[in-house]
């Protein structure tokens, strides 16, 4: 039996991204199964997925009206297997990195934000006086109270939960983490929630009040080895909007090789999706990727625009 499942989460939007996530373990021999948690996906993409060996889908509720990261807690506790791991799906992996994605019994595999990030992070709600490079009191404060456990802080910093691996004596903590999202978070909060100070990072937010103030949070590991560079597998994260299914960034272009790669290494084994494949991931039609890289941040805040947009009319 496995000892580790990868899971993930996402509505249709981010399929391709399941895909090549899920083509990626496979190419370089990770042979944890897949659990994805799917929301409004078709029949055809559920079957196309499925046929990738080792994957399986899980329908999210469709009454959870919050972002669908937001299911980061519900889809590790869907795992039966001894640890499970939570991996963001707009990112691959490159070398095998099964070692590199699972922590230990005693703590909770995630990233530590280096100093530098947490002093960008906050940086809005950072009033003056206050240490630049950890969270700030007022965000702590309104931790404390929530959580109402602890009084004090045990750490001054924030985790990245791009890929967290959690044992399994661990769900009662995860599913800790569920209830405070529930308790928090607006029923239909979006990936940012723009009205809070303290949640703005919605689920990552939630699960780092807990790490600070729940009697009962693990420690967090020492070593994260997930995206080290060191001639070893690692995971690449495609960071910004938009993704590479939809649009090549010039930060994302640095990985075009190891994508297309993936992509070449899916068709090749007959696990290409029914749906067309996007332009950008079809080798000739680089040169157009490239060429229009340089826009895509202003064609992501467009997107943003339009969204917010057609949020106030209807709500109006």
């Amino acid at each position: 039996m496995a000892k580790n499942t990868v899971v993930t989460a996402c509505d249709q939007n981010y399929a391709w991204g399941v895909w090549l996530l899920a083509v990626s373990l496979r190419q370089h021999g990770m042979t944890e199964p897949l659990l994805v948690g799917t929301y409004a996906w078709s029949q055809e993409w559920l079957d196309d997925i499925r046929r990738i060996p080792g994957v399986s889908t899980v329908p999210l509720p469709p009454e959870d009206k919050r972002c669908v990261t937001c299911s980061k807690p519900v889809i590790m506790l869907a795992a039966e297997t001894e640890f499970a791991t939570w991996v963001d799906c707009d990112g691959i992996f490159v070398g095998n990195c099964s070692d590199r994605i699972i922590g230990e019994e005693g703590s909770l595999y995630l990233r530590p934000r280096t100093p530098s990030e947490i002093q960008e992070l906050y940086h809005r709600e950072r009033m003056p006086g206050d240490p630049p490079e950890t969270i700030p009191p007022g965000i702590l404060s309104i931790w404390q109270r929530d959580v109402g456990e602890r009084q004090e802080p045990v750490r001054q910093f924030s985790c990245s939960t791009g890929i967290i691996s959690a044992h399994h004596s661990q769900r009662p903590f995860i599913e800790k983490w569920r209830q405070q999202i529930l308790k928090v978070l607006p029923a239909d909060v979006a990936v940012v929630h723009r009205n809070s100070i303290a949640y703005f990072q919605t689920d990552d937010s939630v699960l780092n009040s807990l790490l600070c103030f729940a009697e009962d949070a693990p420690p967090v590991t020492e070593k994260y080895l997930a995206d080290r560079k060191d001639g070893s597998g690692h995971y690449i994260h495609f960071a910004y909007n938009p993704k590479p299914w939809q649009m090549w960034t010039k930060y994302a272009l640095r990985f075009y090789e190891q994508t297309l790669a993936t992509v070449e290494y899916g068709t090749e084994a007959g696990w290409l999706p029914q749906a067309k494949l996007p332009y950008t991931l079809q080798r000739r039609y680089q040169w157009l990727c490239r060429l229009l890289a340089p826009f895509a941040a202003n064609v992501a805040r467009a997107k943003k625009l339009r969204r917010k947009i057609s949020t106030k009319m209807r709500r109006k």
